[in-house]
């Protein structure tokens, strides 16, 4: 029999090891260690170890055995127990297995070997690592000594032309840069990785926070006035704090005046009644406000208010409902804080679970969670008695029950909130100076620092609290939220493996696996799925994206430190503020009456100006992430990765990552080397091709291009920015610099297959959520037009779409149609770009007309009066002709609109009596209403392939009119059950369900390239690997497309329906309302189908599939020719049929059950989804 290699032993061994993991749950840890050590122990049984526990097999490769074991069980943090007694000889040294590991696990290896050593008294094995570690700080040492020059920050009084600008006290870096440094300089120390991550994650928060707490600290050193005046910003709040104070005691005094005037039957506090007419009561008001000192509720709301600035899409202020409600929540979980210190105690169990590990001081997040569990087991006592919960509470349980309140509802945060803002709007004040434009004098007057206005967001007026002019623009500058400081920034070590839905990534930082919006719904769906082991695949492939090595590419941040430092515009960097020229329009003379000349002098002063805001926003911008590369130059650096609510991968860290712009991805190089070998250079040179915009020819013609400008390569490479700059005409320069750098050393060396490259090559699908919805609906005219089948160059689905487009306008025109007429010339596929690309995530009629009107406004052939007109026409053609291309996906996508609607309007059976009843209250027009709206609270749900739950979180929010100190606002508790939104559910659940298609594709790539030792980055539909290594990935994203699809996705999806709503029940009218729209799209479909394709294009199509190897089954040919007459026959019989379904009365309605109404899936047509794998261009 045949010995297994020892690379096979290696991987086996290291994977059940890996198992053993310490903190998983359950009694199966011990038994794969177990495992893994008896494996080695037949390795040395094999190779001539009888019975000793003794190195074996050396010569046959047999280190890589005991560097698996030694991997698995570090990674695993299991006990080395098992591996001591090898390493007590010297056949194995310690050294050889340290060196196996990546470098970021070194710390922690180090670690536990000399705690291992300790335990087992073995001080040479102890010294062994110390001097193991002592040559790792002296190579760390010799790179820390290296000088790199410094990048020019932006400074504070940039971004204002010097006829706008006032005159600066600080000619020195933006604050948000200058702490940022301040964080980053963790990284510039000698010690271990680990050690040095902590301090970054330590330092980065502690910044933040320490930001956000100057104010109070600077309170307290008020006398200290050179320490205020670092900061305007600071110097105001503390001025404010005082006023407010009085202020705030003033209302109290006045509020107990009242309630000790009133008679005692009304003194007393009831619970709050609130309307839009009757403010909060002044005894429930006084309640509240008591609960804390009143410096301190006029802290939390100076704080609450600078830190809400800018939020919820309002310019320099804030929503008022938003801002009240945020300083009601601060109070509150001040006043839960305070509580649980002075009565548990700053020893107890509660408050030591409400301090941050990292800051040492109490966070919100875990004051509301420790808030929550005393709740719970409050309300656990109560109900299994006394003695029983005494057994399972900790200390000071008795005590906290006793005073444990439930959460503030958001009315009474409302309402503490508008009493303490209308106070702060009331007293804080600023000075304001200005020239007076007849006199040229300065003139200084004191405003308020915050007022109350409105304002139309979006078509509805709003209350908005607006900060002065002065107050938004020291906070640009001073910014007490840091900007907000970056906390998630790079890490130095392989992030933590994501274990549950909240445990994984940094090592210190607590971030959740999900980004999403309030949902309680989502969270816990989310939590059940992680509690019972169903997001093992979701977890592993996000640690795959999560510890892919990463360094900064030191020949692109060269360039770009050079020519940022210069000053001068390169590329998309925009030029520095004293190389860059606005020319304001000259201000037309007072004497002049013509009012369209000052109507033009406003506009084009308004356009100079939005110029110069956003170079000043792209200077900042770019000025963050040059400053993080240049932290990060000496170190490989990993990116932690989360996920959307579909399961789509990001990056956590927002700065210098593959998601960013053409910059960040220039300065990215992967950390780790590989040989070209056979492929790799010819994979180089389709790269250059590919990120210079040459990337809709064939392989042989784009590696041809970069053949061909070679000459350009080497210039680029040799004098980037003395030389020619061919590399700036590119569609990408910065990736396009970098590969000329990659691809100039590769070409130079003496062998470049053996050239050790470590460039991102990328592979990009073709409007990958049409590759989706054509492999679902076996679409061959899709399937071609998205490169599913194999051609001699890649497909380009925009000319297929715009050729459709052209001869239905071609036939309107011979029909006499007034709007085509218009139309002189064919549209090119500049048009209907970017609508063919947001079809699949849901674009709308309106959206895809906006987006043809400013293709057609570019090109200039239509006068300006028919833009309108024309726009909308060449839209509703744009996507009819996109519904007839990819027929199949057109008809999945109105399934699975179709099926959004019939859920959105389902109810479960157990309310279904008391939905069928009417409304006691009736409608201004004295109609009696049906409750049974009010009882649509049933969101789309599903389950990816790879067991995440995905909710759509689209519901309606329950608005409530109430009077405040302020204004009457509307209010609604997000977590308030209430009735979703047909409308956002139906429109949201296709798009959602193709990118969490393409979430679970990208995954499985992941997966598979982990197994297979590649490595692998993604940007959504675009994946990264070494040149080497372009094809084997190719080949994987083949495979996983084929694996995931050659399921019944959508048949799946609807078991999974009817398994989850079949029982729910349906108004007898909505379900006909549904399906009759339904039937009605169909037949429209099959109409338009049959008016541009007859039956022998259809019939050629097959034949076209058929003359391939593969041979199709016969019948399924004959029905995809079926003759369109019959399509829209079958088209037209998709309407609810009364006979067809049981029907059964509830109240005074006729209901159906869920199952009954949901559509059967829409036939697949016959394209075999295998014969991707023979498609050289699917993904290219």
């Amino acid at each position: 029999m045949r010995i297994p290699e020892a690379k096979v032993w290696a991987m086996v061994i290291e994977g059940v090891a890996s198992l053993g993991n310490v903190h998983s749950h359950g009694s199966s840890a011990p038994k794969w260690r177990g495992r893994a050590a008896r494996l080695v122990e037949q390795w040395g049984e094999t190779h001539g170890a009888r019975g000793s526990k003794e190195p074996a097999g050396l010569d046959r490769d047999g280190l890589r055995v005991y560097q698996g074991w030694f991997n698995g069980l570090i990674n695993s943090h299991s006990p080395l127990d098992p591996i001591i007694p090898y390493l007590e000889h010297s056949s194995l040294p310690i050294s050889s297995l340290l060196q196996g590991l990546e470098p970021s696990a070194l710390p922690l290896a180090c670690q536990a070997v000399i705690e291992a050593a300790d335990s087992h008294s073995l001080p040479g094995l102890r010294q062994d690592v110390l001097a193991f570690q002592g040559l790792e700080k002296q190579r760390r040492e010799e790179l820390v000594s290296e000088v790199i020059e410094e990048v020019t920050p932006v400074t504070e009084n940039a971004g204002k032309s010097s006829k706008q600008a006032h005159v600066s006290h600080r000619n020195e870096a933006r604050f948000a840069i200058a702490n940022l440094r301040q964080a980053l300089s963790a990284i510039d120390s000698s010690s271990i990785p680990v050690n040095r991550q902590r301090a970054l994650e330590n330092a980065s928060l502690q910044a933040a926070r320490a930001e956000l707490e100057e104010s109070a600290k600077r309170i307290q050193a008020a006398g200290d006035t050179s320490t205020l005046q670092r900061s305007v910003l600071q110097s105001w709040m503390h001025t404010w704090l005082g006023e407010l104070t009085v202020e705030l005691e003033k209302r109290i005094a006045s509020m107990q005046a009242e309630i000790d005037a009133l008679p005692e039957s009304k003194a007393a506090v009831t619970p709050p009644k609130y309307s839009a007419t009757a403010r909060m009561k002044p005894q429930v008001l006084l309640m509240y406000l008591s609960l804390l000192p009143v410096d301190k509720l006029a802290l939390i709301t100076i704080l609450e208010i600078m830190r809400m600035s800018g939020s919820g899409g309002i310019a320099d202020g804030m929503k008022v409902l938003r801002g009240m409600v945020a300083v009601g929540k601060a109070v509150e979980t001040e006043f839960r804080a305070e509580t649980i210190k002075n009565v548990a105690g700053v020893d107890s169990y509660h408050w030591l679970k409400t301090i941050d590990p990292q800051t040492q001081k109490p966070s919100r997040q875990l004051i509301g969670s420790v808030w929550k569990k005393i709740g719970e087991q409050a309300n656990q006592a109560k109900r299994v008695g006394k003695n029983e919960g005494d057994k399972i509470l900790p200390p000071n349980h008795d005590d906290m029950q006793d005073i444990w309140t439930p959460a503030w509802s958001r009315m009474i945060q409302l309402g503490v909130g508008s009493e303490l803002v209308d106070a702060l709007l009331k007293v804080a004040k600023v000075e304001r100076t200005a020239k007076d434009r007849n006199t040229g004098e300065m003139i200084t007057e004191l405003q308020p620092a915050f007022t109350h206005a409105y304002e139309y967001v979006r078509g509805k007026k709003l209350g908005v609290i607006k900060l002065n002019p002065v107050v938004a623009a020291r906070l640009a500058k001073d910014d007490i939220g840091v900007v907000i400081h970056p906390k998630h920034l790079p890490m130095l070590v392989e992030p933590r493996p994501w274990t549950a839905h909240n445990k994984g990534g940094y090592l210190l930082h607590s971030v959740p696996v999900m980004r999403y919006k309030e949902s309680l719904e989502q969270q816990k769906w989310l939590k059940a799925a992680s509690e019972e082991g169903h997001l093992e695949p979701v977890f592993h492939g996000l640690d795959v994206l999560s510890s892919t090595p990463w360094r900064v590419n030191r020949r692109v941040f060269d360039v770009v430190l050079e020519s940022w430092n210069r000053g001068e515009p390169i590329a998309d960097i925009p030029p520095s503020e004293d190389k860059a020229h606005y020319e304001f329009p000259e201000k037309p003379d007072s004497s002049d009456q013509d009012p369209q000349m000052r109507v033009q002098y406003v506009e084009k002063t308004k356009a100079v100006l939005a110029q110069q805001r956003k170079d000043h926003a792209e200077r900042c911008k770019f000025n963050y992430n040059i400053e993080i590369a240049r932290s990060y130059l000496k170190d490989t650096f990993y990116l932690p990765h989360n996920m959307d609510f579909r399961g789509r991968a990001y990056p956590i860290p927002p700065h210098l990552s593959p998601v960013g712009d053409d910059l960040c991805r220039g300065l990215l190089t992967f950390g780790t080397k590989k040989p070209l070998g056979e492929t790799g250079l010819k994979w180089l040179q389709i790269h250059l091709a590919n990120v210079y915009g040459y990337d809709k020819a064939s392989f042989a013609e784009r590696a041809r291009f970069a053949q061909e400008h070679e000459a350009d390569i080497f210039d680029s490479a040799d004098h980037p920015l003395d030389g020619k700059r061919w590399w700036l005409k590119a569609e990408d320069p910065w990736q396009c610099l970098a590969t000329c750098f990659e691809l100039a050393s590769a070409l130079r060396s003496p062998n470049p297959s053996a050239y050790e490259s470590s460039l991102p090559v990328h592979q990009d699908g073709t409007c990958n959520g049409m590759q989706h919805y054509a492999a679902l609906g076996g679409d061959v005219r899709g399937a071609k037009a998205v490169n599913l089948e194999a051609g001699d160059r890649p497909a380009d689905i925009y000319t297929g779409v715009v050729d459709i487009v052209n001869k239905v306008v071609e036939e309107d025109k011979k029909a006499g149609h007034d709007i085509a007429l218009l139309i002189k010339e064919p549209l090119g596929r500049k048009v209907v770009k970017q609508t063919v690309m947001t079809t699949v995530y849901g674009v709308t009629f309106v959206g895809a007309r906006d987006q043809i009107a400013k293709q057609l406004h570019a090109r200039g052939d239509i006068a300006q009066e028919h833009i309108f007109a024309v726009s909308s026409y060449i839209a509703k053609t744009v996507l009819n002709c996109i519904g007839d291309l990819f027929s199949g996906a057109k008809a999945i996508m109105d399934w699975l609109t179709t099926s959004a609607r019939l859920i959105s309007r389902s109810i479960p059976p157990a309310r279904v009596q008391e939905a069928a009843t009417n409304l006691t209250n009736t409608s201004r027009t004295g109609k009696v209403t049906s409750r049974a709206a009010k009882e649509f609270m049933s969101a789309v749900i599903w389950t990816t392939p790879l067991g995440l739950p995905v909710v759509q979180p689209y519901r309606k929010a329950h608005k409530k009119q109430i009077m405040t100190a302020l204004q009457s606002v509307y209010i609604s508790d997000p977590n308030a059950p209430s009735e979703v939104s047909p409308q956002k559910q139906a429109t949201a659940f296709p798009p959602n369900f193709i990118h969490s298609l393409d979430a679970t594709h990208m995954l499985l790539t992941a997966l598979k390239c982990k197994q297979n030792n590649l490595a692998f980055a993604s940007v959504h539909d675009s994946y990264w690997t070494h040149a080497a290594t372009v094809e084997k990935m190719s080949d994987l994203i083949r495979d996983t497309f084929v694996e995931l699809h050659s399921q019944d996705l959508v048949g799946k999806l609807r078991e999974d329906f009817l398994d989850r709503y079949g029982e729910y029940c349906i108004p007898i009218q909505s379900a006909k309302n549904i399906s009759t729209t339904a039937a009605k799209r169909k037949a429209a479909t099959a109409q338009r189908r049959k008016a541009i394709f007859d039956d022998a294009i259809l019939n050629a199509e097959v034949d076209l599939i058929a003359s391939t190897p593969e041979q199709l089954d016969v019948k399924a040919a004959e029905a995809i020719s079926l003759p369109t007459d019959g399509i829209v026959e079958i088209a037209g019989k998709s309407g609810l049929d009364d006979e067809e379904v049981d029907i059964f009365r509830a109240g005074k309605q006729n209901w159906v059950k869920f199952r009954d109404v949901l559509p059967p899936c829409p036939p697949r047509g016959v394209f075999e989804v295998r014969r991707v794998k023979q498609s050289a261009y699917f993904f290219s």
